[in-house]
């Protein structure tokens, strides 16, 4: 089974992703069929990855602004993009959105304006993180008023892996929060009250043209053993659950044409 993306709003170029053979993926791709039915593609977002780092800063400005603009004075905006100014602007986006299944009565009553302000204000500040001036990576994304999300069942921690090649779609984490990775990189508590690693799935994938070595990061490992989790156990639902595999040339389609004209599943 594989997926065939077609770019561009002429269908100027396609490539494939060959889905992995197991039971979590065959769950996965039903879910993300219904998503193509029934769910539009957020197009800033999918791409978002290739942004430079001064365009990401202007739509999380343009976020706070439109915060602002509703709550007057709730964030104070500053130009300097220390990562205490991005845990400040995490601890605003909790006190705005709430948890999945429990929304403050703000974000609830929110118009589609301060709602859209709200998860680029969450969604923006992850991308300029830690300053990678480009992230290679091509992101499913879509609309999050119409997407569904589903607990994992305990046969899918099996698939967690630590490491993956480039090339590798997989799972896109649908928590609100931090998992134990941003935790450690962000210089934070590990009772800190916006931690939540994956536990749920969605349609959303994420393809990455890096490679992702956490097992090889020796500060995280050390940083997982000293608050005694063993980085082994899957459970925990860190690390990633990989989809499948995309031929690293897909990139540079993706960078030239910024547009998912649409998606199909194929056997």
């Amino acid at each position: 089974m594989h997926l065939t993306v077609v770019l561009g709003t002429s269908d100027e170029v396609t490539f494939d992703i060959t889905l992995n053979d197991n039971s979590f993926v065959r769950k996965w791709a039903e879910e993300f069929s219904w998503c193509l039915s029934n769910c539009e593609f957020n197009q800033q977002e999918s791409f978002a990855g290739l942004l430079t780092l001064d365009e990401a800063k202007q739509i999380l400005n343009n976020a706070c602004v439109t915060i602002n603009k509703y709550l007057k004075g709730f964030i104070v905006i500053q130009e300097n993009l220390s990562q205490e100014y991005f845990n400040y602007l995490h601890s605003k986006f909790e006190q705005l959105s709430g948890q999945f299944g429990k929304p403050t009565k703000l974000f609830v009553a929110a118009n589609a304006e301060l709602k859209a302000a709200i998860r680029d204000l969450n969604f923006y500040l992850h991308r300029l993180e830690h300053e990678r001036a480009t992230v290679n990576e091509f992101y499913i994304s879509f609309n999050k008023n119409q997407y569904r999300r589903f607990p994992l069942e305990e046969a899918d921690y099996e698939y967690f892996e630590l490491d993956t090649p480039p090339g590798t779609l997989y799972l896109h984490y649908v928590e609100l929060g931090k998992e134990y990775f941003d935790l450690f990189q962000d210089g934070l508590d590990i009772d800190y009250p916006g931690f939540s690693n994956l536990h749920y799935y969605s349609g959303e994938a994420s393809l990455t043209f890096d490679a992702l070595n956490f097992s090889k990061n020796m500060g995280y490992i050390e940083w997982l053993k000293q608050h005694n989790i063993d980085p082994y156990n899957k459970r925990s639902g860190h690390g990633r659950i990989p989809l499948g595999t995309a031929s690293l040339d897909a990139l540079d389609k993706i960078k030239q044409h910024r547009f998912i004209k649409h998606i199909t599943i194929n056997d």
